[in-house]
């Protein structure tokens, strides 16, 4: 589908409103008048080389220019140092032009014509403003910017594609969180009309722009024939680039969607985000059109190529054993027992002293289905995260934190999609690889002891207040007791800019993304109460001092740090 409505009716003369605001001699040289043109404030500046008019609200934050300073060609606004040439109105100190407006002398008059631009001729003066905030990181401009665009008839999505095309070449590795965190946003936008669009939109266009500040564009690699799996698995990235951009202009959508879920599951990627920027690409597709497949399946084939294969780490031999051992094939068509039912499945994936591979294998073959295995994992993570002992986020020793539970969360719902997408034996693998994540969120309680699981009771309450205030009981009672109701309220706090860091942002908003969804899909009100004490809770947010004490203690004693 195409990002720009088309081209609006050519313009007509109600669109122009000229103004005689005085004679020559009623402007002193060096003075600023603010004079009304139609509905505009214009400010009527004369300098050495004449009289010009523009934009009297500074596009700052409206602040009125004749109050500022002048300074031979140049107007400063007085609040912020925004420097103005009056001739253009190009901004030569601050992050936007001020629109200029014509000026005529006829019979000693001065003449100031405001023609308002049509939508289609807005959209052309933000675009490139729009790219500049993006490219500098200037939110404030990005937000401006933005709005102005909506309300210009821009889309939502073609707004949000001016982000994406700047940071994935910028992303280090190919996509990664700052994909992922905006195609989240970016699908609340969609959802959402009018003025609730600018939020989630601008925070899309930040989580962008944040982490790619200043960095080189990646130069894409020519399209080149080749077997995309064998390129990966041989971690050639140059390969795996070119043959993506191949499968982009040649091949079927599914079976390029196909081929890159197969690549991301063969091994256990990236601590599981491997699959979730697989699913994150691919919905991203889903929202701008299969036209922009060739950039983003060019820095999905990178990321998929690095990524770190943690399936090939000690701590995983034995569970990558027992996959090994498996016949995925059967597995795959295993039939699914309608009256499957073990309510103890959620305790043996939480409790297990070794990943529950035996367990889990055991549960599909009797039946489950990888749908119900993934509730299983869905439940185990969200009660985790529910019981998680904050006095383990806040020991600086400690190298494991929540933000790690919440991967297991955010992985079962991207090896949902990829079950969906393509039922396979490469998805059972991926399934089983969120089934050993389940484990693995599990390293502060082993160390550490479990922490009892809070009693919940509903109880109505402004579920976003209590979570920016930090009130976890009530937001929990709140979120019970509203139930799916509760969701629109746990969107608003994700994006309420409630962390200090970007990579904690980022999780906040993956996280509540992914617990919606599996509330939805599992019935389950767990999912959304594990997300909802996240938001509430204090965090770790930084990592600079736990990653001093680590390095002290590594420097000093050539130790790795305790996994």
């Amino acid at each position: 589908m195409p990002l720009t409505p088309e081209p609006d009716a050519p313009a007509t003369s109600e669109r122009t409103t000229t103004v005689v605001v005085g004679a020559v001699e009623d402007f002193g040289e060096g003075e600023m008048k603010m004079v009304k043109v139609g509905e505009r404030r214009v400010a009527v500046i004369r300098t050495a080389s004449g009289i010009h008019a523009i934009d009297n609200a500074c596009p700052h934050q409206g602040y009125g220019l004749v109050t500022g300073a002048l300074d031979g060609e140049l107007v400063t606004c007085q609040w912020h140092n925004w420097k103005f040439r009056v001739d253009t109105g190009e901004c030569v100190m601050g992050e936007e032009d001020v629109p200029c407006h014509a000026v005529k002398i006829e019979d000693g008059e001065v003449h100031v014509t405001v023609e308002e631009p049509t939508p289609a001729e807005e959209r052309e003066r933000l675009w490139p403003s729009l790219r500049r905030g993006i490219e500098d990181n200037y939110v404030g401009q990005v937000a401006r910017d933005s709005i102005r665009l909506l309300a210009n008839d821009a889309m939502p999505e073609a707004i949000a594609w001016v982000g994406f095309e700047h940071a994935l070449p910028r992303e280090e590795w190919g996509v990664g969180h700052a994909m992922a965190t905006a195609v989240d946003c970016l699908a609340w936008t969609v959802e959402r009309d009018g003025d609730d669009r600018a939020l989630p939109l601008v925070q899309a266009l930040a989580a962008l722009a944040e982490p790619t500040r200043g960095r080189p564009a990646r130069q894409r690699r020519e399209p080149r024939a080749g077997d995309l799996l064998e390129a990966i698995e041989g971690e050639d990235h140059d390969a795996a680039m070119g043959i993506a951009r191949r499968l982009a202009a040649e091949a079927d959508p599914e079976e390029v969607r196909r081929r890159f879920i197969e690549a991301a599951s063969m091994h256990h990627l990236s601590y599981g985000h491997g699959i979730i920027y697989t699913q994150k690409a691919f919905e991203l597709l889903d929202l701008v059109g299969w036209d922009k497949a060739d950039l983003v399946l060019h820095e999905l084939a990178l990321a998929t190529t690095w990524g770190t294969r943690e399936d090939t780490l000690p701590y995983m031999r034995k569970a990558v054993a027992e996959v090994a051992a498996l016949d995925l094939g059967a597995l795959a068509t295993t039939p699914v027992d309608p009256e499957w039912n073990d309510p103890q499945l959620v305790d043996v994936l939480l409790d297990l002293d070794d990943a529950p591979i035996v367990a889990a294998v055991a549960a599909l073959e009797a039946g489950a289905g990888v749908e119900h295995l993934l509730d299983a994992v869905t439940i185990a993570v969200s009660r985790r995260l529910l019981r998680y002992d904050l006095d383990i986020e806040f020991d600086l020793d400690e190298s494991f934190g929540w933000l790690d539970i919440t991967h297991g969360l955010t992985t079962a719902r991207a090896a949902r999609w990829a079950w969906r997408a393509h039922p396979s034996p490469a998805t059972i693998r991926q399934a089983l690889w969120a089934v050993w994540l389940c484990h693995d969120t599990s390293r502060g309680e082993q160390r550490h002891g479990v922490r009892p699981e809070p009693e919940i009771v509903g109880t109505p309450g402004d579920i976003t207040g209590l979570i920016r205030r930090g009130d976890v009981d009530g937001a929990l009672a709140a979120i019970r007791a509203a139930g799916l109701d509760a969701c629109s309220s746990m969107i608003e706090a994700a994006l309420a800019d409630s962390a200090g860091s970007f990579i904690v942002t980022a999780h906040l908003i993956k996280l509540t993304k992914a617990a919606i969804e599996e509330a939805e899909t599992t019935g389950s009100d767990l999912p959304l109460l594990a997300a909802g004490r996240y938001l509430a809770s204090p965090r770790l947010e930084r990592f600079v001092s736990r990653n001093v004490i680590e390095s002290l203690d590594f420097v000093k004693t050539g130790r790795p740090p305790t996994r």
